[in-house]
């Protein structure tokens, strides 16, 4: 190398280390403070994500915890039926007159109940702790004994109550019967130590006083923050691989958390969804329900106008439409596929919604939609505890009750009041005959002339088994017999298909009792159940009332 081009190559490095002297400073400070940037974005990035995590886990806890709730509810009611049928089964009857504790043992296998006279278990059995519901097996206004349904609190319960509520697979359901001091995490979701794991946890009352029940819906806390752990550790090594990537990884991380916080709702949207749900609350008529989504979300969110569609019709309604910009669409139910869905639409100024107040319009809908299912699901259970499950006639219970409101008003207004007790004649026959599937088809056709027959302030109930009642208001002795008298008729005519070209059919007995005859709803049912007795014992297919045959 020669002096000339030596020196030049020493004046080059000189300028470079002057050129890097002057950009490294600048450059460094620039790299670190993205990469500060970049760390400090993921971290909040993480919160905002964990926060909601939380929220969408809440949610989750208390849909599945509501879905639970209901489907124990149908537990009971089946619990309560199969109690109702046993006491109503004659041959039950007939065995406690007698004692006849093997016979007992016999009606009772396989139907999840216990019968007892006093304290002592005849037949049958009731595991302890269960939650029970007992039906007095009477006759002729005399108490034989108690039969007692049951759901027991094992494992086979929360595995059927999962299923019905589609629990999530990181999700329990727990079944405690904790005092009544407990009573504070009822109803809302909070953070739970049990056996020392941290837990997200709702708790719902199933069963009160004084034996209260308590079913808990749980999720690990750590797993609801493993997503966002996992985000942060990626966001590092984005950063650390390249200043290149460091850029991209800020731009990205800044466009996702304004994305995040356009969804996670601040604590005065928090309180305002609060009183919604409090709203929500307020009633389980689904009818009743929505004009009060409709109010509750225009007053959450500032809506000038808004209305609720269902099944392509309007039924709700609120503000001024004047001036409003195109509205904002939130479903809130799909109708479970029969019609159009049920929709909210909320209608701001001319400048529309903004993002927070459209995340928080999104979750109000979101906890209407849970309400809505939840009023659902509690008109679905509360028709099933009235109603009998094969012919969608009264059941005994809510036969029972009528009984005794139109007995006080016959006695209030002095009016008269009938009762007609009818029983299938040798239905066990068609049964061991032709099957059950068979047999159900003739107390479903039974029913139906039934209620083609009667007015729409009768009732019609099945008692249980081949046993039905009718309670007609405003009904006299002989007008009681002389509507008897042409069911009897219409049920020798009634037939069944038993088969490719065969069809079925059975006679009925009626027992008939009135008011003013009788003074209580057990000598009414007394009356009509000696002249029901009285028709089997003279041949059956026939309609005795105890008044003109006291025979």
């Amino acid at each position: 190398m020669s002096a000339a081009s030596y020196l030049a190559t020493i004046e080059r490095l000189k300028g470079n280390r002057r050129a890097i002297r002057g950009v490294a400073p600048w450059a460094v400070a620039a790299g670190a403070l993205a990469l500060a940037g970049v760390i400090a974005a993921a971290w909040v990035t993480a919160a905002l994500v964990g926060r909601s995590q939380v929220a969408r886990a809440d949610s989750r806890l208390e849909s599945e915890g509501r879905s639970a709730q209901a489907a124990f509810a149908t537990e009971i009611v089946h619990a309560d039926a199969a109690a109702g049928a046993v006491a109503a089964s004659r041959a039950v009857q007939r065995a406690l007159v007698r004692g006849d504790e093997a016979a007992l043992r016999r009606l009772t296998r396989r139907r999840g109940v216990g019968v007892y006279r006093g304290n002592r278990l005849l037949a049958g059995s009731v595991p302890p702790g269960s939650v029970t519901r007992t039906v007095i097996v009477s006759a002729g206004g005399k108490g034989l004994g108690r039969v007692v349904g049951y759901v027991a609190l094992d494992t086979s319960l929360l595995r059927r109550l999962a299923g019905a509520a589609g629990i999530n697979g990181a999700d329990q359901l727990l079944l405690t019967r904790r005092p009544i001091a407990a009573g504070k995490h009822l109803g809302r979701v909070s953070d739970r130590r049990i056996e020392g794991v941290r837990y997200r946890a709702f708790a719902l009352e199933l069963v009160g006083a004084p034996r209260p029940v308590v079913l808990d819906v749980v999720t690990r806390r750590a797993a609801i923050g493993r997503d966002a752990r996992s985000r942060i550790a990626w966001a590092l090594i984005a950063a650390i691989l390249t200043l290149a990537t460091i850029f991209l990884a800020v731009y990205g991380l800044i466009s996702t958390r304004r994305s995040r916080t356009s969804r996670v709702l601040e604590p005065s949207d928090m309180r305002a969804l609060s009183l919604v749900g409090d709203a929500l609350a307020s009633t389980h008529n689904p009818e009743r329900l929505l004009p009060v989504v409709l109010h509750a979300a225009m007053q959450a969110t500032g809506a000038e106008a808004g209305r609720i569609v269902s099944d392509g019709e309007e039924v709700a309604r609120e503000g001024t439409f004047a001036a409003t910009a195109e509205p904002l669409r939130l479903e809130l139910a799909t109708n479970d596929g029969v019609g159009e869905p049920t929709t909210l639409f909320l209608y701001a100024g001319v400048r529309g919604f903004d993002e927070r107040t459209t995340a928080l319009a999104h979750s109000l809908a979101a906890q209407a939609s849970v309400a809505l299912e939840n009023a659902l699901l509690h008109g679905i259970v509360k028709r099933q505890a009235v109603t009998d499950e094969l012919t969608g006639l009264a059941n005994r219970r809510a036969f029972t009750e009528a009984l005794g409101l139109e007995l006080r008003r016959a006695e209030r207004f002095e009016s008269s009041l009938a009762l007609i007790i009818a029983d299938l004649d040798d239905f066990k026959r068609v049964n061991d005959l032709f099957g059950h599937g068979v047999g159900d088809d003739l107390l479903k056709a039974f029913a139906e002339m039934l209620e083609a027959r009667t007015r729409e302030i009768d009732l019609c109930a099945r008692l249980g088994g081949e046993e039905f009642a009718l309670l007609l208001p405003e009904t006299d002795l002989e007008g009681a017999e002389s509507l008897a008298e042409s069911l009897r008729v219409a049920v020798a005519e009634l037939t069944v298909p038993a088969g490719p070209s065969d069809r079925v059919g059975v006679t009925a007995s009626f027992g008939v009792g009135s008011f003013p005859e009788t003074h209580t709803a057990d000598d009414l049912m007394t009356a009509a159940d000696l002249a029901l007795y009285s028709a089997k014992r003279r041949g059956k297919n026939k309609v005795v009332t105890v008044a003109r045959d006291p025979a």
